[in-house]
């Protein structure tokens, strides 16, 4: 099951599972999740959709003119300045200087 388990959270990025729900999906407890999550990426199961929604939200800031607001929905997150303080804390820059950077 951890082969499946980045494809199944990407799915919808929007969802915010818990970590019974990641564990359920792998068919084990939360704290085995957590120390082999980690092991196998390097951050945690919570953290992983935020990070996975913020390398989404930079392709379609590469790759489209969509204003900031629009990208940080259409990769899950629930309001702009949840998308823009996330992307920040991620990345070190804010979407638009992202965007600004790699025009």
């Amino acid at each position: 099951m951890w082969e499946t388990l980045p494809a199944w959270l990407r799915e919808d990025l929007g969802r915010d599972p818990t970590l019974g729900d990641i564990a359920a999906q792998c068919g084990t407890s939360t704290r085995t999740l957590i120390r082999r999550f980690r092991n196998q990426t390097g951050t945690t199961p919570l953290q992983w959709p935020h990070r996975a929604r913020v390398r989404r939200a930079q392709r379609l800031l590469e790759t489209t003119g969509h204003p900031v607001a629009r990208v940080g929905h259409q990769v899950g997150f629930g309001s702009p300045t949840t998308f823009r303080d996330r992307f920040k804390r991620t990345t070190g820059v804010s979407p638009q200087t992202y965007r600004r950077t790699i025009s």
